[in-house]
């Protein structure tokens, strides 16, 4: 039996920069690859060419691999032959044999070389229907048979295994990450991420009203496994003390000022973290509180940019994500007990700031940071 001696990798957004700007993100890329591939154990090496990484490797779960990094679009294990058709037409009759498909069709690509398109559809073409019987069907064929060929080379493909697409991780800026526990906010780090984010993980310990550290701190675990051998900072802070205090004086704001209060805390440890953002799980209108007035109130006047990849998300949508990550089955959704029984769902502003300046939320947010803990996980 025929196997693959290289994995062909694709990539989508980073052929549309510049040249500097697409030099310099394959070579992260290429980077990511290599160390997910070195973690798993498996003998590689990689080269760059037209458009393509390529991992030359017969270890069948290199492909898997691959197509679990950031920036990646796809990716099939190959084999390769000389720029040679009858070459070519006996590695291709070769692995059709393996499957001995009621029909199939060629899908060819030339990006350089002598040899065209229309050569290798006929010439391949007619060399498996004359060693198999089989019958060509380009609509809907039994087997595809991928040939892309080069000026020094060509590849041989039936597998094209799709990939989580976005940016290399590491070529964005870095962000911190709110994470709470919840199914939500582990997947907007993830889709941060998936835009070349690297992220610091910050978890709010807000025992006794609820206790999701252990939960937070596993989902940062996953996360972990997408990083492409960085390691990932998980910061805790303590807000027990913060949420006694509101809840006490204006138990209805509760939620509000206590998010202002993770926001002002968030936008301090952000500038030791060197990062240039804030993450929520914000999904519009699934939670009471989580409407656009008091999106405003909360962060109105914060100094940090807040992004909420997950707004027009529904429920399914982000359940659907978080299977696909890892951290669906770690989630908890555990209720805070400091949630008032009728929670504000349309803030005044101006009401928030003064309340905010009244219980000296800004003062109690710099004693607060004070109070971290960091691991590296």
């Amino acid at each position: 039996m025929i196997s693959s001696d290289v994995v062909l990798v694709r990539y989508g957004e980073i052929t549309l920069k510049d040249r500097w700007t697409r030099s310099n993100w394959e070579h992260i890329l290429a980077a990511n690859i290599s160390s997910d591939l070195q973690f798993a154990g498996l003998d590689y090496r990689i080269t760059r060419a037209g458009g393509r990484i390529i991992v030359h490797t017969a270890d069948p779960r290199a492909a898997g691999i691959v197509s679990r990094v950031f920036g990646v679009i796809s990716a099939s294990p190959a084999i390769t032959a000389r720029p040679d058709i009858a070459e070519i037409s006996r590695l291709a009759v070769e692995v059709a044999s393996q499957f001995s498909p009621s029909s199939f069709a060629i899908r060819p690509r030339r990006s350089s070389g002598e040899i065209s398109i229309e050569e290798l559809s006929a010439v391949v073409g007619a060399a498996v229907v004359e060693a198999l019987g089989t019958e060509v069907d380009l609509e809907d064929p039994g087997l595809e048979i991928f040939v892309e060929a080069r000026s020094d080379r060509a590849y041989i493909f039936t597998e094209v295994i799709k990939g989580v697409g976005g940016l290399p991780l590491g070529s964005q800026a870095r962000m911190l990450a709110l994470i709470s526990g919840d199914i939500d906010s582990a997947v907007a780090a993830w889709m941060m991420m998936k835009r070349g984010c690297t992220v610091s993980i910050l978890h709010f310990d807000a025992k006794p009203y609820v206790d999701a550290v252990s939960v937070s701190r596993r989902a940062a675990e996953v996360l972990a496994e997408w990083s492409s051998g960085r390691k990932m900072r998980f910061i805790q802070v303590p807000i027990s003390r913060g949420i006694e205090k509101i809840a006490s004086s204006h138990p209805r704001t509760t939620c509000v000022l206590c998010r202002r209060l993770m926001y002002l805390v968030a936008s301090e440890i952000m500038r030791f973290e060197n990062a240039s953002g804030i993450i929520t799980g914000y999904s519009m209108g699934q939670f009471t509180s989580q409407t656009a007035e008091n999106i405003l109130a909360e962060q109105a006047g914060i100094e940090a940019p807040i992004y909420h990849p997950l707004i027009a998300l529904d429920k399914s949508e982000i359940s659907d994500l978080a299977r696909k990550i890892g951290t669906l089955q770690i989630a908890e959704t555990r209720s805070c007990t400091a949630v008032p029984d009728k929670p504000l769902t349309r803030a005044n502003l101006d009401e928030i700031l003064a309340l905010e300046a009244e219980l000296g939320l800004k003062e109690l947010a710099k004693e607060l940071v004070g109070e971290m803990s960091v691991v590296r996980i």
